[in-house]
């Protein structure tokens, strides 16, 4: 099979955080239409551990997966939201993190360096730089920070990158643009990046204020400030108007975990609704012998009513949270051919 140059078109990757797209597996996974998937380094490095996945083949091999690129976050998101929430114990500095894992009590160190390392280990086909993600609403001064941080560490995660002969294995490697709120900082970031020969480009932090709703105009900073030709990375973009919105910015890869998170508490997407959102724990989908999206042709809707998968959904059954995750990850991968024929 050949690929397609990634991100050339435009892609919804779901997160398969563990290995795995919850409640799937692969060849179900392969079903919806899905081509390429994202997995989290820092979940991979607790277990079963990039030494393991190394040795059993690289992340392909181990999930069955080759219907396209697999990407792997550099775990920075996961670890310093945790960091910074308390929820974990361990310090950021200069040289990255260092953090105990709740599971085992294990000590972890997170630099550009081993990130890359860890990443390379999984065999995954596009890396991410380490950066230093804060929260959106922070003082000027700490976002200044961030973004020294950051391009201090996409610097050195890059020439790891290269030392290890990424390139020469056909491996790309992408950026995080920081700043917070702060459109010049945004600017600096991205300006300060492109810089450097990295393959594309992530809007990093969060991509939505706290109404909810995107933000278009850091968003715009980041795709006028990095070259053309490069991929353009919507990081945790994933409400469906909210891939149309970017992508009419020019962003052509978008990932959530809530597609399939939403699937399983009972908030399905269907182009029968005017903002695509069935909630199919409400009460009246329970006699509504309807599928859940009347131009859908996934097992779900071809062989199962809405009144159906509102009651497996409701009782908790696992069947009912494998045909909503279905439906859901189609819906997805029918909305970007959609964009993508515009």
């Amino acid at each position: 099979m050949t690929k397609e140059k990634f991100g050339e078109k435009i892609t919804f990757m779901p997160d398969a955080t563990r290995g795995a797209v919850r409640f799937l597996t692969s060849n179900q996974l392969k079903e919806t239409g899905t081509k390429n998937v994202v997995v989290n380094t820092l979940h991979l490095l607790i277990s079963p551990g990039p030494d393991k996945i190394e040795e059993l083949g690289g992340i392909h091999e181990f999930m069955n997966w080759h219907e396209g690129y697999m990407l792997s976050d550099s775990g920075g998101f996961q670890v310093f939201s945790l960091l910074h929430s308390k929820e974990w114990e361990g310090k950021i500095d200069r040289d990255g993190a260092t953090f105990k894992s709740p599971r085992e009590g294990k000590i972890y160190t997170l630099t550009p360096e081993s990130s890359i390392e860890i990443q390379m280990k999984l065999g995954t086909d596009i890396l991410v730089a380490l950066d230093d993600c804060r929260d959106a609403q922070i003082e000027r001064k700490e976002a200044e920070e961030s973004v020294h941080r950051t391009l201090e560490w996409a610097q050195r995660a890059l020439a790891h990158f290269e030392k290890l002969g990424g390139r020469k294995q056909g491996k790309l490697i992408s950026c995080v643009v920081q700043g917070a709120n702060y459109l010049d900082l945004r600017e600096y970031c991205a300006k300060e990046l492109s810089k450097m020969n990295f393959d594309g480009y992530n809007f990093g932090g969060y991509v939505v204020n706290d109404k909810g709703k995107l933000v278009l105009e850091e968003m715009k900073v980041v795709i006028q400030n990095t070259p053309k030709g490069k991929f353009k990375y919507a990081m945790g973009v994933g409400k469906p108007q909210d891939i149309i919105e970017a992508a009419k910015l020019g962003y052509t890869v978008f990932d959530t975990v809530l597609v399939t998170r939403n699937a399983r508490h009972g908030t399905l997407y269907s182009f029968d609704k005017e903002d695509y959102m069935l909630r199919i724990k409400n009460a009246r989908y329970s006699s509504d012998l309807a599928p859940i999206d009347s131009s859908c042709d996934c097992e779900a809707c071809k062989n199962h009513s809405r009144a159906y998968i509102h009651h497996m959904i409701r009782i908790g059954e696992a069947t009912g949270m494998t045909l909503a995750t279905i439906h859901n990850l189609m819906f997805y991968q029918r909305l970007v051919e959609k964009l993508n024929r515009v």
